[in-house]
């Protein structure tokens, strides 16, 4: 039975709206997620908020940052709002006792004292801190709120804007890469506030702008300008969140140049001088920084620096890309997702990983291969560097944008304007089992704040003991993912690629092959 769907039309009108809906079906996902998670929920929010509120200053905020004798009965160095700082300290560690807790010290209007925060330790760029904190204001939870939705819009409005302008093959490398490799560690940053959401979009994103700018021929089309805007407004947002963004940007510039080739970019000089601007860009403000680990106070680990920690470290860092779609926990690692979340996440990537290298040439070979040799030695080189196994200090999350680079230059075509040729019904089951796993994860994440762990997961009557304060009801949170889910996955894998193309060659060719006699 034929559905809208099988309607050239209908296929040809959502294929030619998808810029918005797909962007649209991202932002109310990072809706839902960010409406069930509590202030201090994301890694380090005690660190990251109390930066973001001194970052606002005393006027709006009610940080005070002075010397340590001006806070009255501590060591620290600043005093911020206690549902900044404390947030998290009565459920993090902790995945049976769920977010209720928090009510108490939402309504603790006292400043505390604390030292772990950018402005004295200095780990972290000061942008994404600066810009948060203009959200400041006296009500704790509005301004989070605020923030994490602030992070997800603008990730979405730079995916719009990439979907809008760049080649179609470009796009749907890149729509493909962020539901394939952001499942559900991304969907979980995204609307967070924690900086990696800026650095996993950011460096994503830059792949898909920079790469379209590299075969653009000209400067005096308003396309280029608005490519040439999206690559470095994705840079600005990657290197000014977290200090290892800058080292992948450098990656990212070498990518898109071995899949650009010497050809596009002799021909297209001025796309060239940018897109290496910005990756001296990067490269700056990675040699800014002191490199983290090491220093005055030791290694961070204690292991025999030989071959034996790199042998036994090269066998078990799989198992922190794994933790990226979904084989590991989220918050503050104590969250753990139902095991139906890793194992759609292990085998998309695995499927799409053997569709891109069905369609394969040697510049795709030698892009496809650095990133993969890029997502391995960098944190192979840093735990070995600090005496680290695998698993440590090394968080899946720091490596999500490596895996999305490396799934992004597989699934490019062999033209930047055509899609990569894949299997309809393949697709739809890619898209139909991340959908699944997708909400599962989102349920996972807000049954834990809602109701702990304590009560099942799947308990049809379990009653919500946590609603964010906004005082939006669990129900409604969960809609709003199931319906973005499904739109995005399906945009971004069924609209956006060359399926259809692809079906209506495969008949053609039949129809046209000589008849036997």
């Amino acid at each position: 039975m034929k559905t809208d769907l099988d309607d050239p039309s209908v296929a040809t009108r959502m294929a030619r709206w998808a810029w918005v809906w797909v962007p649209l079906a991202l932002l109310l996902t990072g809706v839902g997620w960010a409406l069930t998670s509590p202030v201090g929920s994301s890694p380090d929010d005690d660190y990251h908020l109390s930066s973001i509120w001194c970052s606002a200053g005393e006027s709006r905020g009610g940080c005070l940052v002075s010397g340590a004798d001006s806070v009255q009965g501590a060591d620290g160095v600043a005093r911020v709002p206690a549902n900044v700082l404390q947030a998290s300290e009565c459920f993090r560690y902790n995945s049976s006792v769920n977010a209720e807790c928090t009510l108490k010290v939402a309504k603790n209007e006292s400043l505390v004292a604390t030292s772990h925060l950018n402005q004295v330790k200095n780990l972290y760029p000061t942008g994404y801190y600066g810009l948060m904190s203009l959200l400041v204001s006296e009500d704790v939870e509005r301004s989070v709120l605020a923030m994490r939705l602030l992070n997800v819009a603008m990730a979405s409005l730079l995916l719009a804007l990439l979907l809008r302008i760049v080649p179609r093959g470009v796009a749907f490398a890149t729509s493909a890469a962020l539901v394939v490799s952001f499942m559900p560690m991304g969907l979980f940053l995204l609307p967070s506030t924690n900086p990696s959401g800026w650095v996993s979009s950011g460096i994503l994103l830059f792949w898909g702008f920079s790469l379209a700018l590299l075969h653009q021929r000209s400067w005096r089309s308003l396309r280029t300008w608005l490519m040439a805007g999206g690559a470095a407004a994705a840079v600005a947002m990657a290197v000014s969140a977290r200090v290892d963004a800058a080292a992948y940007v450098v990656v990212t510039c070498v990518v898109v140049f071995l899949l650009a080739g010497w050809r596009n970019a002799r021909a297209n000089i001025g796309s060239s001088m940018f897109v290496v601007i910005l990756g001296i860009v990067g490269a700056y403000s990675y040699l800014s920084f002191p490199t983290p680990g090491g220093g005055e106070e030791g290694l961070m680990g204690t292991a025999d620096r030989g071959l034996g920690l790199l042998l036994t470290n090269f066998g078990y860092l799989p198992a922190t890309f794994r933790g990226i779609v979904g084989d590991g926990a989220l918050g503050w690692n104590d969250t753990m997702l139902v095991p139906l979340v890793p194992m759609v996440g292990v085998l998309v990537v695995g499927a799409m990983t053997w569709a891109g290298l069905s369609t394969m040439w040697t510049r795709k070979a030698w892009a496809a291969s650095f990133a993969l040799v890029s997502l391995y030695v960098i944190p192979l080189w840093f735990l070995q560097k600090e005496g680290l196994g695998a698993g440590e200090v090394v968080q899946p999350r720091y490596l999500l944008p490596l895996l999305s680079l490396l799934v992004a230059s597989l699934l490019l075509g062999r033209s930047v304007q055509v899609p990569i040729v894949m299997p309809r019904l393949p697709l739809i089951w890619v898209a139909g089992g991340l959908s699944v796993a997708g909400i599962v994860a989102f349920w996972s994440n807000a049954h834990r704040y809602a109701a702990g762990t304590s009560v099942g997961i799947f308990d049809p009557g379990m009653v919500p003991a946590w609603t964010h304060s906004a005082g939006v009801p669990l129900w409604v949170s969960t809609a709003i993912v199931v319906v973005g889910t499904c739109a995005l996955m399906w945009g971004a894998l069924i609209t956006m690629s060359g399926s259809e193309r692809s079906r209506d060659e495969s008949s053609l060719m039949r129809s046209s092959k000589p008849q036997s006699v």
